[in-house]
């Protein structure tokens, strides 16, 4: 089968298609679509903050497909059209025995923690699998694993309640649009700050400097100081990207006085991905695909990344 391979770490030219041998695995998965964020490029270029393995290695955390072929299941067979949980756990530490996969003590992301879903096939089992609805088209579907999941997740961290107001920074991105979203349908006034105009159409209000009950932080260092001063007393503010800086400045008097609290967080549990996936389905929400490319196109497709408007998917 062909892959995206990464020979070596660090930048483009250490990455190119080539032959790999097909996976032996319990269910193998003939990828259709897959998405490209900001982790993919990140271990593509050599820049992450976390070990990659192995090596050469396959990128792409974010994808789904069609059963190919089954060995062992009790849930699926062949033809079903499957979504990925991106996570590799152990299920034994207590991170896992407590609902905590995305923290497993032994884990990571799939594409970074072990390969990933950048090739033709995907070697996987029941426990990381989900039926994709009938309803559903593979393009809104790809978008639920990362994007989809991580601000799913981030919302029921920072316990955004109904009639609260919600600010999403950065909401342009896959997990800024499904912050918007996902917020809204969760009874909450959302407002969002972005330079692209048609993120209006998720129904939340462009930002005019209100105090709001909810940040939403996935940018990083450079959001930082500007808006924190508008969260309220009681305030939250949920962070889960380093896109702009890993250090930013905190004024301690206006966390404590106001009892504000910062909260951290990363991907979704293994029970919130069918939670999401029905939720996503059941109020036909929509993903924005700007571009597609075809997978022999990545290194197009990633060199255009910086200047998206919208998601961008690889075609397998």
């Amino acid at each position: 089968m062909k892959a995206i391979v990464i020979r070596q770490p660090g930048g483009l030219e250490n990455t190119r298609v080539e032959d790999v041998d097909k996976p032996k695995s319990p269910i193998t998965i003939r990828v259709t679509y897959a998405g490209l964020n900001p982790v993919d490029v990140n271990v593509i270029l050599g820049k992450v903050n976390y070990n990659i393995t192995p090596y050469p290695h396959i990128p792409g955390a974010e994808f789904v497909g069609v059963v190919e072929g089954v060995t062992s299941s009790k849930k699926f067979k062949a033809g079903d059209r499957v979504v990925v949980y991106p996570r590799v756990y152990d299920g034994s530490c207590e991170r896992c025995r407590g609902g905590s996969e995305e923290l497993c003590r032994t884990g990571g992301v799939t594409g970074v923690a072990s390969n990933g879903g950048f090739s033709e096939f995907f070697g996987t089992d029941d426990e990381h699998l989900e039926k994709i609805p009938d309803s559903m088209s593979f393009e809104d579907a790809v978008s639920i694993p990362v994007g989809g999941l991580t601000a799913y997740h981030a919302l029921s961290r920072v316990g955004l309640r109904s009639g609260e107001s919600l600010l999403v920074i950065g909401a342009s991105g896959n997990t800024g649009w499904y912050s918007l979203i996902l917020g809204k349908l969760k009874g909450a006034r959302t407002f969002y700050v972005s330079r692209k105009k048609w993120v209006a159409e998720s129904g939340a209000a462009e930002w005019n400097k209100e105090k709001v009950d909810v940040i939403v932080n996935s940018l990083g260092s450079a959001a930082w100081e500007t808006y924190m001063d508008y969260l309220d007393t009681g305030g939250r503010v949920v962070t889960f990207g380093t896109l702009t800086g890993r250090e930013a400045k905190l004024n301690l008097a206006h966390l404590y006085t106001g009892e504000r609290s910062i909260i951290g967080s990363t991907g979704g549990t293994r029970k919130e991905f069918p939670e999401l996936i029905r939720l996503i389905s059941e109020n036909k929400l929509k993903s924005r695909v700007w571009k597609v490319f075809e997978m022999s196109e990545y290194q197009n497709a990633i060199k255009e990344y910086e200047n998206r408007d919208g998601r961008i998917l690889l075609k397998f």
